[in-house]
């Protein structure tokens, strides 16, 4: 890696959060059109997504994920979801006392569709990285993530 003068740096890095701005508003933009398409609201899709990445949940765990409120807004999304066939609810086979919500094979077969174009370029794109940059790419969307999180939290704190 050649070093590069601090003007240099400077005018990278702040290309680098001009890119990751409009990554974000597209991604924004991407997503709404998305849960437009699908019927369903943007606050409905991100409990979706939640729920695909990381698993079942209980309701209070995905109000957080999401940043709806454990009352009415969550409950308002789920019996959406739910009477659409997205969500189940389901017993916590540890603890019978908890219900977890599951995502189904039914919003993901209507999902699949309207995401299919976009992830085909997206695989073409990471698919033409090198390990190492997979690697590097994966660091920096972990701790954007964490970063991200953190800012959120401190938000909602105010």
């Amino acid at each position: 890696m050649s070093a590069v003068s601090n003007e240099e740096r400077e005018a990278l890095l702040a290309e680098v959060e001009n890119a990751m701005r409009l990554s974000t508003v597209r991604g924004i933009f991407f997503h709404q059109a998305v849960a437009q398409r699908a019927g369903m609201t943007a606050s409905d899709l991100n409990c979706v997504n939640i729920l695909v990445a990381e698993g079942p949940l209980t309701a209070g765990q995905l109000a957080v994920r999401v940043g709806l409120t454990r009352g009415g807004a969550i409950t308002s999304a789920l019996d959406r979801l739910e009477k659409a066939g997205y969500v189940v609810r389901e017993r916590d086979p540890a603890d019978r006392r908890q219900v977890l919500i599951r995502h189904t094979d039914a919003v993901i077969a209507r999902l699949e569709p309207l995401l299919t174009g976009f992830l085909t370029q997206w695989t073409e794109i990471a698919t033409s990285r090198t390990d190492h940059e997979l690697r590097v790419l994966l660091d920096y969307f972990q701790r954007s993530n964490e970063a991200v999180g953190s800012a959120i939290a401190a938000l909602q704190e105010r």
